[in-house]
């Protein structure tokens, strides 16, 4: 990849996929503190959406034989994609990860996209992770799941396009801490 920006040959999918995540926006792509505190509707909705998402990706991958790529899709098309494999169940997600892995040897995906995948696909397995992409919230704070490597987490993350552990940190709790809890994390950190 020279990392020009084209044109999707396939806006229509790319559409779809993007839609179809900006809809999730109220459900499963709700920070983590408000699908926590969702009352039941919503908790049937998001994954009502998950399911209909996820099908809908597999009818997309089966319709291209292959990863939904940034050559097809876009950049968006792409990481839009990968947002709904990251929700799909265990098995579609064990497919997926072949599928993101081909794309990624052709240059149609990133690996740090892949390392989402994988990490994921570890945790729900009940492994530890390699790439320190995956947390869960708990007692309203984020808690990284077991990582296989904790002291190389750096190194493995900066070897596939993923920036600090602390960096991301900070971001993703900026995102799925509720606002008060999150100052009380700030000053327990800061404290320390």
């Amino acid at each position: 990849m020279t990392g020009e920006v084209r044109t999707p040959t396939r806006p229509e999918i790319a559409r779809d996929l993007i839609g179809r995540v900006e809809s999730a926006a109220a459900t499963w792509r709700a920070p983590a503190w408000k699908r926590e505190a969702a009352p039941e509707g919503v908790a049937r909705a998001a994954r009502n959406a998950i399911e209909s998402d996820t099908q809908a990706l597999r009818r997309i991958v089966a319709r291209l034989q292959g990863w939904p790529g940034r050559t097809l899709v876009g950049e968006d098309g792409c990481q839009a994609a990968l947002a709904i494999a990251l929700n799909s169940d265990s098995a579609v997600q064990v497919t997926l990860l072949h599928l993101l892995a081909e794309a990624v040897r052709r240059g149609d995906a990133t690996t740090a996209q892949w390392a989402h995948l994988h990490d994921r696909c570890l945790v729900r397995s009940g492994r530890p992770q390699t790439y320190g992409t995956q947390y869960r919230l708990y007692d309203g704070q984020l808690e990284m799941c077991p990582v296989a490597d904790p002291e190389g987490l750096d190194q493995q993350r900066a070897s596939v396009g993923l920036p600090p552990h602390h960096d991301q940190l900070v971001l993703l709790e900026r995102r799925h801490v509720a606002a008060g809890e999150l100052a009380s994390v700030t000053r327990e950190r800061s404290a320390a």
